[in-house]
């Protein structure tokens, strides 16, 4: 299966670590990088991708709108 990197929004350093040892406990290639703004991080990891892009929700959508 391909492997992407995934990047998160830039998070303080609490939230960094906590999804560090997250991705740690399930084994995942993770990596923390200093985001533009000093005081946050950036939280990357390699995460499987899928075959297909996911379906849109058309929860809300009536046939008469389209």
């Amino acid at each position: 299966m391909k492997q992407t990197w995934f990047t998160h929004d830039p998070v303080d350093t609490d939230t960094a670590n906590e999804l560090l040892s997250r991705y740690a406990a399930r084994n995942i290639q993770a990596q923390k990088t200093l985001a533009a703004d000093p005081r946050l991080w950036l939280v990357s990891a390699m995460l499987p991708e899928g075959k297909s892009e996911p379906r849109r929700d058309r929860t809300y959508e009536q046939k008469i709108w389209s």
